[in-house]
């Protein structure tokens, strides 16, 4: 199995890289999770429902990498990451990631922002880093006009589940 054929997303805006299961025995599953061209692994743990960055008062912050690439792959928990990027060809998403989602790549220049469930999250983020990467500038927050965040597009949450979540860290009872 190539890459290629880890690859999903079902526009051009989202892509996510699955695992590759290469075992499974009695109540045990292998699985590579590599990402390509990766040169940086973080650990990312929310302890409870958490926003990150955290918002300042009533306006949002984001992270926007300049030199680095995100690869976010929720292994406990879940997580709704809102993305905010004029690459894409719908510039505001949000999107819903499981354990089994895969890892939603960030290109560089997309604003971005995560909300924990109320029991938080446990992310691994494959990063792929240029030579220019500096964390002392990578991980400040920034802001992003209100009145560009106009008509969301959704990946695996609907706009009323994804509401919900923001406000209670959980998905809405079914």
């Amino acid at each position: 199995m190539t890459i290629k054929d880890r690859v999903f997303g079902d526009n051009s805006d989202i892509q996510l890289i699955k695992e590759r299961t290469f075992r499974e025995t009695p109540s045990v599953h292998f699985a590579d999770i590599s990402v390509p061209g990766s040169n940086g692994i973080d650990l990312v743990e929310h302890k409870g429902y958490a926003v990150s960055p955290p918002s300042v008062g009533s306006e949002k912050r984001w992270y926007v990498h300049q030199n680095q690439t995100d690869n976010n792959r929720v292994i406990k928990g879940h997580r709704l990451f809102e993305l905010f990027h004029y690459g894409f060809e719908h510039t505001h998403w949000f999107v819903f990631l499981t354990p089994s989602s895969g890892a939603l790549t960030i290109p560089p220049g997309c604003f971005h922002r995560s909300v924990s469930c109320q029991h938080g999250s446990l992310l691994i983020n494959h990063a792929i880093r240029t030579k220019n990467y500096d964390e002392n500038f990578e991980f400040r927050p920034a802001e992003v006009n209100p009145g560009l965040l106009l008509n969301p597009w959704y990946h695996g949450i609907t706009e009323r589940e994804a509401q919900h979540f923001l406000s209670n860290g959980a998905l809405p009872a079914s």
